[in-house]
């Protein structure tokens, strides 16, 4: 992967982001002219950040798994690989 390739993976990424904060995002956290975490009280959008972080973990912790396993089958059968 050249370095162009990559950042246009990143652009094409961040293009996802953007669609769902103007979708489903939108739906669930536009309050008109302002965003709901603008208007949170801070001790609130911490604990909200905080367990998005956590899930990140979790998912982090699944990827790994799923890796592993192929990792795994890749070793066992490498002419596939």
């Amino acid at each position: 992967m050249t370095s162009e390739e990559l950042a246009d993976y990143v652009t094409d990424f961040i293009g996802e982001c953007r669609s769902r904060i103007l979708g489903v995002g939108a739906e669930q956290y536009s309050c008109g002219e302002m965003q709901k975490f603008e208007l949170l009280p801070l001790v609130d959008l911490i604990r909200y950040a905080r367990e998005e972080a956590q899930d990140l973990a979790v998912y982090a912790a699944m990827v790994d798994i799923r890796l592993s396993r192929l990792e795994a089958a890749l070793r066992a059968h490498p002419s596939t690989a």
